[in-house]
Order: structure tokens, then sequence, then C-alpha cells
């Protein structure tokens, strides 16, 4: 129930925003990437440590993914990192 509905959200022109919650171990994340499988996505949780660090991580990953050819240059913040994304 939950797949099919992120489905039909993402092929709706309007922007949708989920939220994922509940207890430990009931399969939030399996869910997200059951999802994203056949789509170009960027998942990236964040780390228990400093924003610098954790800013680090989500550059890697989304230029991992947008690209996978250029070197890695850490975004000067998060709103530029979001910014190229967008």
């Amino acid at each position: 129930m939950e797949l099919e509905n992120l489905e039909r959200y993402y092929k709706e022109d309007t922007f949708h925003f989920a939220v994922f919650y509940g207890r430990r171990r009931v399969g939030k994340t399996t869910l997200i990437n059951k999802f994203r499988e056949d789509k170009i996505s960027i998942y990236f949780s964040a780390a228990e440590t400093t924003a610098k660090e954790n800013l680090e991580l989500l550059s890697i990953q989304i230029l991992t993914v947008l690209a996978p050819e250029a070197p890695i240059n850490y975004f000067s913040s998060f709103y530029k990192a979001f910014e190229y994304c967008f």
C-alpha cells in the first residue's frame, strides 16, 4: 500500500514531501530503497556528527549520482548542495 502511494505521488505533476517515521526495524529504509530502485535518486542519511562532515558526505552522494566523472568538491553550504540538485 505505501509503495503504491509513493509511486502514485511520484507520477503526479505536483510537489509531495514524504516523511517516514516509526519504530526501529519496521522496514522504513527497505520501503525507500524499493521505491527508488528504478529511479535516479540520491539517498542520504545524516550521521551523528558535525554539520560540516554531513555536508561533505552529502556532497559525495550528490556528485556521485549527478556528476560521476567530476572530481569531488564539497559544497560550501547545504543551500548550495540543494541548489545544485534543483
